[in-house]
């Protein structure tokens, strides 16, 4: 019985060696069946060499892509990154249209990609998006009036923290001088803190606009929006909510006053009965708030291309109670149609923020007020 078997594992191990021989064979006299497996072998081995090649760059510190935004006043794109960035710009024409693309190397964008559309100096719009993951590329693409090479600087704002400014006038002194007292104000004095107020939440959704929109959404998504560019300023940030949820008046108050703010900043629509009122109003209760109020929605309605509805001495409950400068913002009314659009657009929600997070920076940090 055992010699039985033993033949029979003999005769199994000579089928398949049979079997392999003749497979071999058939692959060494069949051109394509070889070239399908060199190919097969040659996928796995960059596959391999690409998931290696990932690994290396998840170790390493990629530079981290925080914040794009246009600065309108000074006709400058700013790039906002965590890590010192590498980049690297060049010319692209197609057909009647410029391109000037900025390649940001070992680099990754938080967030989703954006589009800026309003043009400024000699830029009609921007592009922005995560380019590859292998490597790891951001493209930001101006697609400019003239087709030629922008100015890029590059400065350090502390903290690892770095802005990279895209002249769009071609003109590097536009925007020189701002970032660098930020570096001497970050060295003398405590980080500026702002409180953000976003209005309403919850069960209370504030003013509802003809179609539906509620105010409590659009300000929550402006302040989550505003926290992010202040944060990248390298201003520091206090929010009252991140979420749908409903903060008592008292509450805000409260956290406000315990923390530590320079400044408290309210985030409403307006609403009124009738639906042809429109612009943009900032009310305060101080008088040591009035200037910044009246700077701020100056600044707001002038870069949103809406009407200066005014600044107004109101005696409303989160700017008369809070201990610090305090000003409420109504940027658009929801009430009236045309403005409960654009506030339903989250470009336009994006304006909104940047134009805030541009006037406190100005006016506390870059005049020197704090």
């Amino acid at each position: 019985m055992y010699l039985i078997l033993k033949d029979k594992l003999k005769d199994r191990l000579r089928l398949k060696t049979y079997s392999f021989f003749y497979i071999f064979q058939y692959l060494a006299n069949n051109f394509y069946l070889r070239a399908v497996l060199l190919l097969f072998f040659s996928l796995n081995g960059i596959l391999l060499f690409t998931n290696i090649k990932n690994a290396c760059a998840g170790g390493r510190n990629l530079t981290k892509i925080t914040s794009v935004y246009v600065n309108y006043q000074n006709n400058t794109l700013n790039v906002y990154t965590i890590g010192k960035p590498f980049y690297k710009g060049y010319l692209f024409k197609k057909g009647q249209n410029n391109f000037f693309i900025i390649a940001f190397g070992h680099a990754v964008l938080y967030g989703n990609a954006g589009r800026r559309s309003i043009p400024f100096g000699d830029i009609d719009n921007i592009l922005f998006a995560q380019f590859a993951v292998n490597p790891y590329v951001v493209h930001i693409v101006a697609k400019e009036k003239l087709f030629e090479r922008l100015p890029i600087k590059t400065i350090f704002i502390g903290n690892n923290k770095y802005d990279t400014v895209v002249y769009g006038t071609g003109k590097i002194e536009t925007f020189s001088n701002a970032v660098p007292q930020l570096k001497k104000y970050n060295r003398q004095k405590p980080v500026f803190n702002v409180f953000i107020d976003a209005g309403h939440g919850g069960s209370d959704p504030g003013g509802v606009g003809p179609m539906g929109l509620p105010e409590a959404f659009v300000n929550l998504s402006i302040a989550l929006k505003l926290q992010k560019l202040l944060n990248a300023q390298g201003i520091k940030t206090e929010i009252d909510r991140t979420f749908n949820v409903n903060v008592s008046l008292q509450q805000r108050v409260n956290e406000a006053n315990n923390s530590g703010a320079n400044l408290f900043i309210g985030l409403y629509c307006n609403s009124a009965v009738v639906p042809y009122l429109y612009g943009t109003t900032t009310y305060y209760f101080h008088k040591n708030s009035y200037p910044f109020a009246k700077f701020l929605n100056h600044y707001v309605s002038k870069h949103l291309k809406l009407k200066n509805d005014g600044t107004v001495m109101d005696d409303l409950y989160v700017i008369r109670f809070t201990r610090m400068p305090a000003v409420l913002i109504e940027y658009a009314y929801i009430s009236n149609p045309l403005e409960e659009h654009l506030l339903a657009s989250a470009t336009f929600r994006q304006l909104i923020a940047d134009a805030i997070s541009n006037a406190i920076y100005k006016y506390y940090i870059a005049d020197k007020r704090y």
